[in-house]
């Protein structure tokens, strides 16, 4: 069968490889029929980032059922459409059940679809056939009325909106709430929508990027756009920064109010980032970093999903066939979905 492979900087290749089996129990064989570009893929492919070719890419996808263990057998049905969380858990591990599911203990630590070090073990998504361990835990049964292209982000950059935002909306009441866009493009676009739909929080979206903004505005999220970050002159109950810079990640920041709370999906790639540490201090800040916890958010938004509350497929701006992904996959696009 065939995979998309990271093979160097800007270079993807198509691989063959054997067709994955059932090799065990708790075992199920999907096929990828919706697979979206991580707003981090792309600086992966362009050699920004810290992970280091050779590796199949892709783990954000929906997939059909294929094939089950035989211990599965009554449990799921052949042809149900899932989608799978992109980090390998096993369920039942301490971490898992606190949990964690992103440090599972049962597997190597950050051991995820699509990049390493999981992806040598585990293969990426834009394939014919992936095999899925802990079927039990990372099956995740979808209604089928919902588009799986709409949905193919949902383990990754549609679960970091809960991530950002959606889990602190208990323990601050109609928070005012800034979202800072950037090279996070997706996640804060999804984010801006999710408490804008939803009408959890009130919302300002901020980006200097005029797509983006257009995209956000044209959904009626409340924007402003920058050509660059100035000094803010607002405060904020909850800041969600997206910007991955350093000036975003400044702005962020700078803009919180009294016992805000700050969230980021920035990820920098060095121990040495500034905050304004004093001013963070008198005001009470609480910061909020780290990997999202694929499962458990995506347990959280399913049901808003579902009802039609939340509508994460209108930050889709591409969609190409399997046989395009080789090409799409290194152009600029906010949100691409590969699709079979």
């Amino acid at each position: 069968m065939q995979r998309l492979v990271f093979r160097k900087k800007g270079i993807l290749e198509w691989e063959g490889i054997d067709t994955p089996t059932i090799t065990g129990g708790n075992q199920a064989l999907v096929e990828p029929i919706a697979i979206a570009r991580c707003d981090l893929d792309l600086p992966i492919v362009r050699g920004e980032t810290l992970f280091r070719a050779p590796f199949p890419v892709g783990h954000e996808f929906v997939g059909r059922i294929k094939g089950i263990s035989e211990d599965l057998e009554g449990k799921f049905k052949i042809g149900t459409m899932v989608a799978i969380p992109f980090q390998i858990s096993c369920g039942t591990c301490p971490s898992c059940l606190s949990h964690h599911t992103n440090s599972c203990e049962t597997v190597p630590y950050t051991s995820a679809y699509g990049m390493p070090p999981g992806s040598h073990a585990f293969g990426g998504a834009i394939s014919e056939l992936l095999l899925v361990p802990y079927a039990k835990q990372m099956l995740f049964e979808l209604d089928p009325n919902i588009n799986p292209v709409g949905i193919a982000s949902f383990s990754d950059n549609i679960a970091e909106a809960w991530k950002l935002a959606g889990r602190f909306l208990s323990r601050k009441k109609d928070p005012k709430t800034l979202v800072v866009g950037g090279n996070a493009g997706s996640i804060g676009l999804y984010t801006a929508l999710y408490l804008h739909q939803t009408k959890k929080a009130e919302v300002m979206y901020v980006d200097t990027n005029r797509e983006r903004i257009d995209l956000a505005s044209s959904l009626g999220i409340p924007v402003t756009h920058l050509t660059t970050f100035p000094k803010p002159n607002e405060r904020y109950d909850l800041v969600c920064d997206a910007s991955a810079t350093k000036e975003g990640w400044d702005f962020a920041t700078r803009s919180l109010g009294k016992n805000a709370i700050l969230s980021s999906a920035s990820i920098f790639w060095t121990n040495r980032l500034e905050i304004p540490y004093l001013e963070m201090y008198n005001q009470g800040a609480e910061i909020q970093i780290g990997r999202v916890e694929s499962i458990d958010s995506m347990n959280a938004l399913y049901p808003e999903i579902q009802s039609g509350a939340f509508t994460p497929e209108s930050i889709v701006t591409k969609t190409v066939s399997f046989a395009e992904a080789k090409e799409a996959w290194l152009e600029e696009s906010i949100k691409l979905v590969v699709t079979r």
